[in-house]
């Protein structure tokens, strides 16, 4: 029986169609935008300063989070104040995003765009 399962399986992956094969995709796997050269050296330094970015960005998330707290651990609760400490975290985090798309978008032509905004949640920051 496991003999069975095993051919059934090869099988089945031996005549699985390129339709398939071309929906498998890999998070944050950009191959199959098929991109030149020049727009991998220019996507490697994005992604680079990207991550940098990101990790000052995170620190600052992380000590914003803590003054968040303190608010809420106050005998008066300071709405106004929570408010805007939030939305100023929220505002860096879009800046952020809109300038990191906005650099993609410079490098990648019309087709590579279409395709890539088939897994651009995963890329937006969370």
């Amino acid at each position: 029986m496991r003999w069975m399962m095993i051919f059934l399986l090869i099988f089945s992956l031996g005549f699985c169609d390129e339709e398939y094969e071309e929906g498998f995709h890999i998070p944050k796997d950009l191959s199959y935008l098929h991109l030149t050269n020049e727009q991998k050296l220019k996507l490697k330094k994005i992604l680079k300063e990207h991550r940098e970015v990101l990790e000052k960005l995170h620190k600052k998330e992380e000590n914003v989070e803590k003054e968040l707290k303190k608010f809420f651990l106050q005998d008066r609760f300071d709405k106004r104040a929570f408010f805007k400490k939030n939305l100023e975290l929220k505002r860096e985090i879009a800046k952020t995003e809109s300038d990191f798309f906005e650099k993609i978008h410079s490098i990648l032509d019309k087709n590579q765009r279409k395709k890539f905004i088939k897994y651009l949640e995963e890329w937006e920051i969370e």
